[in-house]
């Protein structure tokens, strides 16, 4: 490892830079920016590291890459990750340019540098140290990254099925890790599902005067109560059928809960709250937090807003719901869920637009996988590690785990300060280059194993 370190301190800079080239072109999928753009840049990144790669196309889709990297061993590790950004808005809330790196006490600023750019670069970086330092790498390499992971991954399962042959790999590494605030690293074995809809209730044919709401119903109030009826206030979700495929969590996931560390006080402060939903405490707060599936209200709109007074009875009002899942929920069958529920409740004028949906998985932690990931982490940065049986938050992993029957962890650059999906969003320099480290050892210990 003294040649890996030695390595990645040598070029920093230059990986910076590869980071930076990255950085600089604003590859939005949800405002469908620079997204083909971005794809032949990753692309020339892993040629210029020693693989081959391919840009692949499917219909409406954001266009995937496919790099392959040989090796000494026939086993074969395959990363997942994703050139996609959040958009930068609200841009004032920036002190630095979004789309460029900027490096400054010891943080390296720009969009993408946490979600998911640093991390893509953290992995070629590894392989390049490798590489220079015995000459080639240890096992067999295959990398796939998507370019609508930050919309849902909408052709994710297209990409996957359509490449299933040539994904076959015997462990799958995902796209992002993070320190906590101890310096813990975290080591992730799964994510929730999610299911994400648009509801929208028409009242009049127009706005109309406020005075009239002796007589009519605005859309606003409507949907209020639309939205009022799909949970209560402990968090439960009071969707007839619901919970009916809710899997319970297996044993060595709630045994692995158990050592997770969760200062709850800090967590409160750092996120602005004095308590949890249901008055959640301690231990049964991270059960929610990782076991349990939601029900969240992210954006209405409606009427009039701006300064001042309009008497207004608005027309139309809309609402953006997210329901996160977990294993076994099926997004399509929530919908169908959510359509008879607000029917039965006196909504059926309630349109649902379905926006996303994804399953939820979970690595099974007895698989020797897992156990080879904490011990690399280990070694390599000398830090604790924590396990996670699952994360509360939401990507593709399903497809893949499915799919390929592979285990799959997540480990990367991050750290719980870095600002993912928000203004001066960034990783630390040290975290990087330890990180580059990490995932090179990982290489090492990996093929080794049989």
């Amino acid at each position: 490892m003294n040649a890996l370190r030695a390595h990645a301190a040598a070029h920093l800079t230059e990986h910076i830079d590869l980071l930076d080239g990255l950085v600089r072109l604003p590859s939005v999928a949800a405002q469908g920016q620079g997204l083909d753009e971005t794809a032949t840049a990753v692309c020339g990144l892993f040629e210029a590291a020693g693989g081959t790669a391919e840009i692949l196309r499917l219909p409406g889709a954001a266009p995937a890459v496919l790099a392959e990297f040989t090796g000494r061993s026939d086993r074969t590790l395959l990363f997942y990750d994703h050139y996609d950004v959040q958009p930068a808005e609200p841009l004032d809330e920036w002190t630095v340019p979004p789309f460029q790196v900027t490096v400054r006490d010891g943080r390296i600023y720009g969009r993408g540098t946490s979600d998911n750019k640093g991390d893509l670069v953290t992995r070629v970086a590894a392989l390049r140290a490798l590489r220079d330092t015995s000459g080639g790498l240890p096992c067999r390499v295959l990398f796939l990254v998507e370019g609508e992971e930050e919309i849902g991954s909408v052709h994710f399962d297209s990409y996957v099925a359509a490449l299933r042959d040539r994904l076959r790999a015997d462990a799958c590494v995902w796209e992002y890790g993070d320190r906590d605030p101890a310096g813990r690293m975290n080591v992730i074995a799964g994510v929730k599902g999610i299911c994400y809809v648009e509801l929208e209730l028409t009242a009049a044919s127009r706005d109309l005067h406020s005075s009239l709401g002796a007589l009519v119903e605005g859309a606003a109030t409507r949907l209020a109560w639309a939205v009022a009826g799909l949970r209560d206030a402990t968090g439960r979700i009071l969707i007839p059928g619901f919970y009916d495929r809710v899997t319970p969590p297996r044993a060595k996931a709630v045994a692995a809960t158990r050592e997770v560390p969760f200062e709850e006080g800090q967590m409160q402060m750092h996120v602005g709250v004095r308590g949890f939903i249901g008055g959640r405490t301690g231990g049964d707060a991270l059960r929610a937090l990782l076991f349990e599936p939601t029900c969240t209200v992210c954006g209405l709109e409606a009427g009039y807003t701006g300064g001042g007074m309009k008497t207004v009875l608005p027309r139309r009002a809309r609402a953006k719901i997210d329901f996160r899942l977990v294993p076994d929920q099926d997004p399509e069958e929530i919908v169908r869920l959510l359509r008879a529920h607000l029917d039965r409740a006196g909504f059926a004028d309630c349109a649902i637009k379905p926006l996303g949906g994804e399953r939820a998985f979970q690595t099974d932690l007895s698989h020797p996988f897992v156990r080879t990931v904490v011990d690399a982490v280990r070694q390599s940065t000398g830090r604790e590690t924590v396990l996670l049986p699952t994360s509360a938050g939401t990507g593709p992993m399903y497809p893949l785990g499915d799919l390929l029957g592979v285990p799959i962890l997540s480990i990367g650059s991050g750290y719980w300060g870095c600002n993912a999906h928000a203004p001066d969003e960034h990783i630390r320099v040290d975290d990087f280059e330890e990180t580059i480290v990490m995932i090179a050892h990982l290489l090492e210990r990996f093929a080794l194993e049989s």
